[in-house]
Order: C-alpha cells, then sequence, then structure tokens
C-alpha cells in the first residue's frame, strides 16, 4: 500500500486482536497523530477456538458482525488511508484461510495477518510515540488476548522483540473454566506461565525499576489495583492482593471490585498470572499502562512509510539487513531488479513494483547456506525469519517468487499464484535468466502480456551470438508450457 500525502486527511487503523477489535481514526498535526474517534468491540475472538484450535462459525460470524460496523464508519476514507492487521487468532487458527476471507468481505479492505515480532514492533512505535523522549532502554509490554509481546528498545527503535502465545483470553479458558477462581488454579498458571517466560531471562536484563503496558488487561489491572486500595502502581505485591481477592470469591461472576468491567471479568484471572509470572521474571518493580498501543503504531508505521524515501521503508530495511546478514551480492541483486521493473513497467507504468523488488533484492540469500538448491534455502530462510515491517501475506508472496526463480516451475502450486503474482514470478525468472553472467548488459528484450499469455520479444542478433541464453530461453518457454501457461519468445 503507498500512502498518498493529504494534509489533515483522516488515517485509520483497524486492530483484530484476539480480546478485542478496535479502531482509531486519527490526523496527523505536526508530525504527532491526534485521535480524531475510536471504537471498540469486545469480540474475544480467541474464546471461540477449540481443542484443535478451529474457530467456531459463531465466533467468525460474531466477529464479522462487528467489521460491518466499522465499515460503516470507515466509509468516508479513502481505502489507501486505511490499513487493517489482525494478530494471534487469525494466526492461530486452523481455518484461518475462512476466517480472512470473511473478514474481509465484511470490511471491505484487505487485511494484513501480522507475526508476534512484528506485532510487537508496531506495539512499541505506538508506545514510544506517547511516552516522554529517552535515551535510555524501555521494556515495554502487552498482553493480548491470545499473546503476550515483550520489546525493549531505545527512543523509537526497537532492538529486542519477543511474542508468546500466552493470552488472557486462552489462559482463563485453560485454567480458570467457567470463570471459577482457585488457589490451584492459580498455581498451576503461575507454573505454566513462567516456564514459558524463563527464556526472557537470558534475552532480556535482569531488573526494571520500571516497564510499561500497553494493552487493556493491564490498564484494567492499574485501574483495579489504584481504586481498590490493592496497592497505588502495578507491583506483585498489589497483584498478590488482588488474586488474593479473587480467590476468596471464587466465581469471577460473583466478584465486586471498581473499576473492574463485566466484559473484563472473565479473562481478569488469566491476565493477572501472565502479568504477575512476567513481573517475577524480569524482576520488575513496577509497571505503568502506556496509552499508546498496535492501532497507534499501525498509523505511525503507515506515515513513516510514505514520508521516508524508499531505503527507510521498515521492509527495505529488514531486506537490506538481511543482504548483509547473508552475504549477498548486492551488484549481482541489482542487476535483476533492475531488469525485472524494465520488465514490469512494460505491463504495468504506474511504477516500481516493490514486492519485486524485494524478491530481486533476497533471491540468492540462501547461498550462505549451499549453492546447490539455495533458492530453497533463500524461501526457508524467509518464511523462519523476523521480518519486521511485513505483513504474513508479504512474507508467503516473498517466500514464494524466491523460491520460483528459477529451476522447475512444478514446485509452486498453481492455485497460489494469481495473476499478478504469476507475472511478478515471469518478470523475476526472466531478469535472473538474463542475468545468469553477472555482468552489466541490458538485453534487447522486451515482454507483453494478455491475460495469463507471455510473449518476450528477443533481438534476433542479440541472441544469436549468445547460445546459452537462447537454450536457457528454450527450456523456460517448455516449462511454463508444460506448467500450463502459454509463454512464446519471439525475434525480431
Amino acid at each position: 500500500m503507498t500512502l498518498r500525502r493529504q494534509s489533515g486527511a483522516p488515517l485509520a487503523a483497524v486492530d483484530l486482536g484476539s480480546n478485542s477489535f478496535r479502531l482509531l481514526i486519527a490526523k496527523e498535526e505536526g508530525g504527532q497523530i491526534v485521535p480524531i474517534s475510536t471504537h471498540r468491540e469486545g469480540v474475544r475472538l480467541a474464546g471461540g477456538l477449540d481443542q484443535d484450535s478451529h474457530l467456531s462459525n459463531d465466533k467468525i460470524r460474531e466477529a464479522c458482525e462487528a467489521l460491518a460496523r466499522f465499515r460503516e464508519r470507515l466509509g468516508a476514507i479513502p481505502a489507501d488511508r486505511v490499513r487493517a492487521v489482525a494478530t494471534s487468532t487469525y494466526r492461530v487458527a486452523r481455518n484461518g484461510e475462512d476466517l480472512l476471507r470473511q473478514s474481509e468481505h465484511a470490511l471491505g479492505l484487505p487485511i494484513d495477518i501480522i507475526s508476534g515480532p512484528e506485532e510487537a514492533r508496531l506495539i512499541y512505535l505506538g508506545c514510544a510515540h506517547t511516552l516522554p523522549w529517552s535515551e535510555q532502554e524501555r521494556l515495554i509490554v502487552d498482553i493480548g488476548g491470545g499473546s503476550t509481546e515483550f520489546i525493549v528498545g531505545r527512543r523509537y527503535d526497537p532492538e529486542l522483540t519477543e511474542s508468546f502465545p500466552l493470552g488472557a483470553v486462552t489462559l482463563s479458558q485453560h485454567f480458570f473454566p467457567g470463570a471459577t477462581v482457585t488457589p490451584a488454579a492459580f498455581r498451576k498458571a503461575d507454573v505454566y506461565v513462567r516456564s514459558r517466560l524463563e527464556v526472557l531471562q537470558k534475552r532480556y536484563k535482569q531488573g526494571w525499576d520500571i516497564a510499561y503496558g500497553s494493552s487493556g488487561t493491564i490498564r484494567a489491572i492499574y485501574e483495579i489495583i489504584t481504586e481498590n486500595g490493592f496497592g497505588d502502581a502495578i507491583t506483585v505485591e498489589a497483584m498478590t492482593r488482588l488474586k488474593g481477592a479473587l480467590i476468596d470469591v471464587g466465581q469471577m461472576n460473583r466478584i465486586e471490585l471498581a473499576a473492574l468491567k463485566p466484559s473484563r471479568a472473565p479473562v481478569l484471572p488469566g491476565g493477572l498470572a501472565i502479568l504477575i509470572g512476567l513481573m517475577q521474571e524480569l524482576n520488575v518493580v513496577r509497571m505503568e499502562p502506556a496509552e499508546g498501543a498496535l492501532r497507534l503504531g499501525v498509523v505511525y508505521d503507515m506515515l513513516h512509510r510514505s514520508d521516508a524515501p524508499a531505503d527507510d521503508d521498515p521492509r527495505m530495511v529488514t531486506v537490506s539487513r538481511m543482504q548483509h546478514r547473508y552475504g549477498v551480492d548486492t551488484e549481482q541483486a541489482r542487476r535483476v531488479a533492475a531488469l525485472a521493473q524494465s520488465f514490469w513497467q512494460r505491463i504495468d507504468p504506474a511504477g516500481p513494483d516493490a514486492l519485486l523488488s524485494w524478491a530481486a533484492a533476497v533471491h540468492e540469500i540462501g547461498m550462505a547456506i549451499a549453492h546447490e538448491d539455495y533458492h530453497q534455502h533463500s524461501a526457508y530462510i524467509i518464511e523462519h525469519s523476523d521480518i519486521y515491517g511485513f505483513a504474513e501475506q508479504e512474507r508467503a508472496a516473498l517466500a514464494l517468487l524466491v523460491l520460483g526463480h528459477t529451476g522447475s516451475i512444478k514446485k509452486i502450486d498453481r492455485a497460489s499464484l494469481p495473476p499478478k503474482l504469476l507475472t511478478r514470478l515471469v518478470c523475476l525468472r526472466l531478469a535472473a535468466l538474463f542475468c545468469h553472467g553477472r555482468i552489466d548488459e541490458v538485453p534487447a528484450v522486451a515482454l507483453a502480456v494478455n491475460g495469463e499469455a507471455f510473449v518476450l520479444a528477443v533481438d534476433a542478433r542479440w541472441l544469436a551470438e549468445r547460445p546459452l541464453t537462447a537454450y536457457l530461453l528454450d527450456v523456460e518457454a517448455t516449462r511454463w508450457t508444460k506448467y500450463g501457461v502459454s509463454f512464446a519468445v519471439r525475434t525480431k
């Protein structure tokens, strides 16, 4: 998505969390985001997952009804100024494709499923813009319905990010079924949480005088603690008093506490167990709620993508870091990208295609592992790395292009290649083919497409002087024909 700069025009972010769906409409003033309106729907999506991570049809229907209401509110905002992101439940649901398809239909907009580390990055971006400027390291935590994110960063830059499948909704359902709270249930939840978070002791520093929490769960715990006299801040001691009060009553539907909303009560025990465990594991003295959150980070990220030069786009920064890490031949990557874009712009003159540039930049990263089948190693690295800035759909498309840029095409499922992605793959394969000699030589070629029929025009004299390239083009044409795609080479 390319955001058109429109001073004062509203922007919107849709956050499809596992506990609630949230909408933020805001405007930019002097480089800062000023909220115009917000809306929240307590869908509690993770509550519809069964033991096999299959999301119930009733919960999908409830989610789509909420998104239809969001759609009405977004009606006056141009689509290129709205970004919708989906988190944990969309990532883990076995019927996630059906959930995403119905959700996009209800919202009337594409939805980006983001990874846990990318969710953490955006959370930090949103929080950092609401906290006082600091050159010191800061720890920010977000407890969602299905996952918990940890971020350490300085200024506006996250340095460490972690995401764990620990959520207030899922833990409450598992350890406190029927909203029943007992000492034994809390002990089991504590062991479960701390056993999964103990890895943090090696990766994160121990001892924080203060940390920040960006989620509704943490804000709710803060308000309950302070308004009921359990303490004047979120500390382990204050939360232990709150835990004792919940155990004394035993049933969350009978608990009466100031600032505890009925909608929050069923998931409070799970969120409390997570927060106690993480503060103990990282030796956090006090935690304070932060105003920023994922949706605010999404809006700032949209601005960063539009304001910054292309090389400063978070996705291009990630791609450049991968090139450096895996020792990519950047001159070859540049050659392939330039030729692939020249093919693409004959077909779509609107401008360069970002996904094609990213794929060309990292198509050879797998050579750091082995030359043989390097394209498979490249795709594996992309599929299993933290690639900040990318939605999961972008990651999948990037991995597919890299996997398919050379060798047999049969390894790519035909159903996974919609027309635009198919065209990108043709452009990338041809660019890699013509650049096989790794020299700066622009071939006299042009690509045309009609539907899914491709015609490559090549200068006859130029091709006659390059028998290896002629042979490779014959092989390429045969491969596409066997794949069911019309591909012809014409000399002129």
